[in-house]
């Protein structure tokens, strides 16, 4: 599929919004949520090319599921990221994102564990917290892609799923709707962050981790294989993980 950068994050906006929003009231569950929202961004999104950024960029993921239960999760979600680079360079990080929602008629989201958050951080510094919310945010820090202005990239100034950094919530120990403050719109982090190289763990014991490798730490309970490739050069398509361990998404 051909897109823009701004068309691809339309889309992906536009799946996290049916998803999360037709969750509610009935389905209003944090794994529910998530589920549906790998399902159908792989569905929809699996091959991607941008072609208007400042070089060609191609992006394939793939999405699996835990299959059988181990001794500790490991945050919901982990995106394992490979990046190559036109220059010959290639980096493969992992990302963690513990999903949590907001609770019906209340600002607060009660099922966020400061002991969990703690434990994740240990070995993925940089894991985040991702919030759903059945109404729609607009207090999130400014991206400027949400906003006119930048190069064209004008998005509705809303979402319903933000990333609010483990340590941010940590340190202000704040578990409502006043993180939306310190967040930044799933998109966004996703596009514009992971998959350009950043807030990703490069060490062997978070790689180990997202990949199932290292299950007496701990396992995510969806993982998600991202490659991408800019320039020239192609998504690495063969990556390492424990096939007995994830199964596909269904």
């Amino acid at each position: 599929m051909d897109l823009t950068v701004q068309s691809f994050l339309h889309e992906f906006e536009k799946i996290l919004t049916k998803q999360v929003k037709d969750s509610f009231p009935r389905y209003w569950d944090e794994n529910t949520i998530t589920f549906n929202i790998l399902r159908e961004f792989e569905t929809s999104l699996s091959v991607v090319h941008i072609k208007d950024s400042r070089q060609r960029m191609q992006i394939e993921w793939k999405a699996f599921k835990i299959g059988r239960p181990t001794e500790n999760k490991y945050g919901d979600v982990a995106f394992l990221v490979n990046i190559n680079y036109q220059d010959g360079d290639r980096i493969e990080g992992a990302a963690f994102l513990e999903a949590k929602k907001r609770e019906r008629d209340r600002t607060r989201f009660g099922a966020m564990k400061t002991g969990q958050l703690k434990r994740i951080r240990k070995h993925a510094p940089s894991s985040m917290v991702l919030l759903y919310d059945y109404e729609d945010i607009t207090q999130f820090a400014d991206t400027g892609a949400f906003t006119e202005g930048w190069k064209g990239l004008v998005l509705k100034p809303c979402t319903c799923s933000v990333v609010v950094p483990s340590n941010t919530i940590l340190s202000v120990q704040k578990k409502n709707t006043t993180l939306y403050k310190f967040s930044i719109p799933f998109s966004y982090q996703l596009f514009f962050r992971y998959l350009q190289g950043f807030d990703l763990e490069f060490g062997e014991q978070p790689k180990k981790i997202a990949k199932g490798y290292a299950t007496k730490l701990g396992a995510p309970t969806y993982l998600v294989i991202v490659s991408v490739a800019y320039g020239k050069t192609e998504p690495l398509r063969e990556i390492s993980f424990n096939g007995e361990l994830f199964r596909n998404i269904e």
